[in-house]
Formats: C-alpha cells, structure tokens, sequence
C-alpha cells in the first residue's frame, strides 16, 4: 500500500509536527472508518486493522523508550457513542509496534466535533481544548489519531503537550537515571510524532 506523504504543522516557534497517514480518506477506507466511528460496526474493524500495520514502525522507537497517546475524546462523546474508536485502533497499533499506550492527558469537554468546519474553526474550536494530568514517562510520544484532515487536532495536541511540560518542568522531576541540563526545559527532551489511520481532506 503507498504511504500518503508525510506532512507538517507548526506547534510553537522552531517547532514543527509530522504526521504520517497509513492511507488516504477515500473509497473503500471512508466508509469502512464511518461505519465503525460512528455505528460500532465491527466488520470493519478487520481491514482498518490491516490498513494500520502498513504504517511503519518509527525509527528508533521501542517499548523503553516510547508510548502511543490516543487523540482523547470527551466524557460527552463517550456517553454518546458507548466506546472509543480511537483507543480501539491504538491498542492494535500498540501489539503491532509493541509500544505500550500512554493516557496521561484530557480532553475538555467545551468544544464541538470537528466534521464541517474549515481549518481556522478547527484551530479556534480547539483552542485550550487538552490538558496534561501526568508528565510523560518516557522521551517518544507517538500520538495517533484515526483520520487527520488539517492536522488541526493533532496540531492541537501537540501543541499542549510543548507547552505544558514546558511550564512542568520545574513542577515534576523526570526520568532520574535521564541525564539532562537542569536549565533544559523538558519539552526540549521529548519527541512528538503523529501518525493516523488516513489523511484526506474530506468531513468526517
């Protein structure tokens, strides 16, 4: 399968995003995602399962050194839905890079889904919209998301996470057996990546 083109949001000054899709949000793949985001039919999990092993494993990353942060959903949008497709792909992706999954931050439940509007609403809608509640554990955080149409979302994300653990840094000690300037401010430490299941610029 041809891997769509690796793209890049900005996150903070001197700091850029990489997001690499398994595929593109088109036929068969957008109404396989659908189908199973929004109708938990599970027929489909098997070829969105199949369509996530094509993303390759990033290098230098293992289960020492890395996690996989699922995009998080709202308490709301668990409550309307009754499961998270998000984390059910990500615990796939999880076995298959044999990554382990890393939770430690939330999603307020002030903002609206995403499908139908244009990148700068997407930006606004998501502004202050994550929050940290644990450091991560280790240097590589892999977010993956199922479907990145701006990278908005993602961009998002990221975008906490520089900034947070940033103003963290005198809050909570790192990894002790890390070795690091004390004037380092972690964010400089920790390596952000996104990856999602398809890119396309359709509404989801």
């Amino acid at each position: 399968m041809w891997l769509p083109k690796v793209f890049t949001v900005d996150i903070a000054a001197g700091a850029s995003l990489t997001i690499q899709a398994a595929t593109y949000y088109d036929y068969p793949i957008r109404q396989a995602i659908r189908a199973f985001k929004h109708s938990e039919d599970m027929t489909k999990l098997p070829l969105l399962v199949h369509v996530l092993r094509q993303l390759p494993r990033p290098v230098g990353c293992h289960s020492q050194n890395s996690v996989i942060l699922p995009m998080p959903t709202t308490a709301s949008r668990l409550v309307e839905r009754g499961f998270d497709p998000v984390t059910i792909l990500s615990t796939y992706l999880s076995k298959h890079w044999n990554i382990p999954i890393w939770q430690g931050v939330q999603r307020i439940d002030h903002t609206v889904s995403q499908q139908g509007l244009t990148r700068a609403e997407r930006l606004t809608n998501l502004n202050d919209a994550f929050t940290l509640t644990t450091l991560p554990p280790v240097k590589r955080i892999l977010i993956f998301d199922d479907v990145a149409t701006t990278g908005a979302s993602l961009q998002a994300l990221a975008r906490t996470l520089y900034i947070q653990t940033f103003s963290h840094n005198q809050t909570y000690p790192i990894n002790p057996s890390t070795s690091h300037d004390k004037n380092t401010p972690i964010s400089n430490i920790y390596h952000i990546s996104a990856y999602a299941l398809a890119h396309g610029s359709h509404d989801t």
